[in-house]
């Protein structure tokens, strides 16, 4: 039987990688059982932790899917190449492809929960993250992307570019992003509802932009929920604890009280009001100021939650 040599796992073609600053730690959706670094080209900086990037991985440089989970800066004294297991051997590192996500898709809370998942129940962070995020939300839906714009001017200049200006159109847009203090992509007005509340056209604003007096940017944003239709909401009715409820909830409520990490199972049958207990330990967390997460494993106990 050959031999394979360990070298070819890691390795890439020979391409320019002086034009990556940064290096990412990368869990895979696949499961790896570890992460992995990659250099990141500098087209796709910045970066941020809960992005998901596509990379190849292998013999084969089969592309997955992972989220970043850690970004350091590569100084001049930093390798090219990744020490593994076996420190007299060093594996080149490879490139990340394509950067997936504008945003993060796991926040720093969520991206510890998931750390603290993976280590406690011993499973791969990247499979962690994956479960975390909805499947509809990784293709997209449920987001709208829309226009911003913003003065990429000093608000000093923008007096001297009003009395150069001769369409008035175009001088009321500047003033309302001077007023508003629309001056970067952070404090950008959204397109429409400025062309709405000034009753004009996208003519000036990209007679503007041509002039790069403003800047137009795009984001990606969540669309609305539907309003609940009247009639569909459920009254709550008051529930009174049976015993064994009661008794459950008291045991619970000490748990939360001694401010200790616990697990509680708490067993019963179909329709014994479990539920009950898990919704009155929730109000006794928030009302501590604290946060709680349900996990439903049937989506039919979604209305009834």
């Amino acid at each position: 039987m050959s031999r394979y040599k360990t070298d070819s796992l890691f390795e890439t073609e020979n391409d320019n990688r002086e034009n990556c600053n940064h290096i990412i730690r990368v869990a895979f959706e696949s499961g790896a059982d570890t992460e992995f670094d990659y250099l990141l080209p500098d087209e796709f900086w910045p970066i941020k932790p809960g992005q998901r990037v596509e990379t190849p991985f292998g013999r084969k440089n089969k592309l997955e899917k992972g989220f970043c989970v850690g970004v350091k800066k590569r100084d001049s004294s930093t390798p090219l190449r990744s020490a593994q297991n076996d420190k007299k051997r060093r594996f080149k590192l490879k490139k990340v492809l394509r950067v997936i996500d504008k945003e993060p898709l796991v926040d720093e809370n969520l991206m510890k929960l998931a750390q603290w998942i993976s280590s406690y129940y011993v499973c791969p962070l990247g499979q962690v993250l994956a479960a975390m995020v909805p499947a509809a939300v990784k293709k997209g839906a449920g987001g709208k992307t829309q226009r911003y714009v913003h003065l990429s001017i000093n608000k000093a200049d923008c007096e001297r570019q009003i009395e150069e200006l001769r369409g008035k159109k175009q001088k009321e847009i500047i003033r309302h992003l001077r007023a508003r203090e629309a001056v970067d992509s952070e404090s950008a007005l959204e397109l429409q509802s400025l062309l709405a509340e000034l009753g004009c056209t996208n003519a000036p604003v990209k007679k503007l932009a041509e002039k790069q007096i403003i800047k137009m940017t795009q984001k990606t944003v969540l669309k609305s929920l539907p309003v609940i239709p009247n009639g569909m909401a459920m009254k709550a009715e008051k529930v009174i604890l049976n015993q064994d409820q009661q008794k459950a909830l008291e045991h619970i409520n000490a748990e939360i009280d001694s401010d200790k990490f616990g697990v509680t199972i708490l067993y019963g049958v179909t329709d014994s009001g479990k539920t009950e207990i898990y919704i009155r330990a929730i109000e006794a967390v928030l009302q501590k100021g604290k946060s709680a997460i349900v996990l439903l494993p049937e989506i039919a106990l979604t209305a009834q939650t």
